[in-house]
């Protein structure tokens, strides 16, 4: 991403794959609440150039914190999140608008790059500290790479999604196939 129409086209995409997430197992949660916040915090906001360069920065840093859990350094990736926040300037605020009282960390006036590095880094932190670094995974796909959450009830996801694990399958298939002839 290196232009604020690439920025907003990410955060636009994004919501796609909150739908994605509604289709699966977390039929518990309220999805179309999540949504509408997205769209009203996220996809109403102007987006500047120098909000790209806030965004590449996190990546950078979220992508270290997920490596770093991958590898057991929870210590180490909890002071990233840390240093994160501090940057973010997260501020816990009690929230009723959108459904019962509920936390929120960002402020809606300071943009779409400081929400979206407050309301990400916060995300992460409340997963280390309830889980640790076992639900943290970067995809084992290695034409895909991209880092993700493990939702699963084993904790045993080694793929980000299902196309990824079914490409890396369809793969390993053919490969067998080619070894036998």
């Amino acid at each position: 991403m290196t232009t604020p129409e690439q920025l907003k086209h990410f955060l636009v995409e994004s919501e796609k794959h909150i739908l994605d997430l509604k289709s699966g197992k977390n039929k518990d949660f309220n999805w179309e609440d999540i949504i509408a916040v997205h769209r009203k915090t996220i996809q109403s906001q102007p987006v500047r150039p120098e909000d790209v360069k806030i965004v590449e920065s996190l990546r950078q840093s979220l992508r270290t914190v997920f490596e770093l859990a991958k590898e057991q350094k929870a210590q180490e990736a909890a002071a990233l999140l840390n240093e994160q926040l501090r940057i973010s300037g997260a501020t816990p605020r009690i929230s009723w608008l959108h459904g019962p009282y509920h936390l929120h960390f960002e402020s809606g006036e300071d943009g779409c790059a400081h929400w979206l590095a407050t309301t990400t880094t916060m995300g992460l932190a409340f997963v280390l500290i309830e889980f640790g670094t076992e639900r943290f995974g970067i995809c084992a796909s290695a034409s895909c790479q991209k880092a993700f959450i493990d939702t699963s009830k084993n904790k045993s996801k080694r793929y980000c999604s299902e196309a990824c694990a079914h490409r890396e399958s369809v793969a390993a298939f053919r490969k067998r196939q080619r070894s036998k002839s």
